[in-house]
């Protein structure tokens, strides 16, 4: 594989440092680069782990290496000790790899980041990798940013755009990224496109019209698993994540409703905490297959792991999942994914990370909806820099 100067420079500091980061926007080749560095490393008896914070995003990671990924709370090997749990993992414990890759790191809040650390070994090669212009951890902490400003650590950010084909969403993210507003080209595009409405219920209406009708037949996708709808707002609005959900499902899935329980079967559903016991975490996405309500189960098919999981129909931590928040949508790709866009987001919400990342996780075709004139005030708010932590400051005090 033919690598690019920016990456051939990744690959030797990789070999060279014990502690490596790896960041770059979308389409510049992260994925490729860590495959290389893997390829390069990971030979004879070297032991190595590749890890990611969400179930989505460590199954993304083995499929773009072709090797076994798993999420940082599995690797850390939590068991249950009274009421709650605990990492197996630690340092009277460390992991025994020789080189650890972990992904999505902007996605990890600093306890978590902690308990990881503990874990590893003075010796272990260890590579971060991940995207700085994404929104940071829902936890406290904004580590990628903190450990990149602190320079304490060699560092290489991509920056080629690698993708050949190089269509609106790549450019579009770039764009936004830099503060710019977006590129609409809807007669001549084949991968980003803009549907002006200026009413919530008509950007509902036409969200649910493209999911169930216009994208299944314009692009032969499965509205269930190829589309996925992404708000900023869990709940308060008509384009809330609430909302469009109970509209999604009223419209996607025929199945009756089992008296007391909010889903039907072959509902698409995300789980929302971290249950160690029954080996899914938080963001956790499956499909109902079936609910009996006599003897109080439900029975999920998560994606990963790809296995059956029975909770309890009425007392559990799901909810629906034909539209995400972009917190939740983080670590995935989908092949199509439909952004609404109106000012009753708030502009608390509604910034520039916020925006990158939901028009990041479409691999194909990404369709935003809504008050075309928003989208210059949203790439103007920069919603990076409004956590202080101190870490960086504290890593240089360390270094010095």
């Amino acid at each position: 594989m033919e690598l690019f100067p920016d990456q051939r420079q990744a690959l030797e500091l990789a070999r060279q440092a014990n502690v490596f980061i790896l960041t770059g926007g979308a389409g510049t080749g992260k994925s490729t680069t860590v495959k290389s560095i893997l390829d390069d490393l990971a030979t004879g008896g070297f032991r190595f782990a590749l890890a990611a914070p969400s179930g989505k995003a460590a199954k993304r990671l083995s499929e773009v290496t072709g090797k076994p990924a798993s999420t940082i709370h599995r690797l850390l090997e939590p068991e249950k000790i009274n009421d709650g749990f605990a990492f197996t993992r630690g340092p009277n414990k460390p992991l025994e790899d020789d080189l650890i890759v972990l992904d999505e790191v902007s996605m990890v809040d600093v306890s978590l980041m902690a308990r990881f650390l503990e874990a590893v070994k003075p010796q272990t090669k260890l590579i971060l990798v991940g995207d700085p212009y994404q929104l940071p951890s829902v936890g406290p902490g904004n580590v990628l940013r903190d450990l990149l400003e602190s320079r304490a650590f060699p560092a290489v950010e991509l920056t080629i755009i690698k993708r050949q084909d190089e269509g609106l969403i790549i450019k579009n993210c770039h764009r936004i990224k830099n503060g710019e507003d977006i590129l609409v080209d809807n007669a001549n595009a084949k991968d980003f496109f803009f549907l002006s409405l200026k009413e919530e219920e008509a950007i509902q209406s036409a969200i649910v019209e493209l999911v169930t009708r216009k994208l299944p037949e314009a692009r032969k996708l499965n509205p269930f698993r190829d589309i996925q709808v992404i708000s900023p707002l869990r709940e308060k609005t008509l384009l809330s994540c609430k909302a469009v959900n109970a509209r999604l499902q009223q419209a996607l899935n025929p199945n009756p409703i089992i008296e007391g329980c909010r889903f039907k079967a072959g509902d698409k559903v995300i789980q929302l905490k971290n249950e160690y016991g029954l080996g899914i975490v938080n963001g956790d996405l499956g499909y109902v297959q079936t609910i009996d309500k006599a003897a109080r189960k439900i029975e999920i098919l998560f994606e990963n792991p790809d296995r059956a999981i029975t909770l309890d129909p009425f007392e559990n931590d799901l909810d629906l999942a034909y539209c995400l928040t972009v917190h939740k949508s983080q670590g995935s790709e989908w092949p199509a994914v439909v952004i609404p866009v109106h000012k009753s987001f708030g502009s608390l919400m509604m910034n520039r990370n916020l925006l990158y990342t939901a028009v990041s996780r479409a691999k194909g075709l990404c369709v935003m909806v809504g008050q075309r004139e928003e989208i210059p005030k949203i790439v103007q708010r920069r919603g990076q820099e409004k956590r202080f932590t101190g870490l960086a400051g504290f890593l240089n005090e360390k270094e010095s």
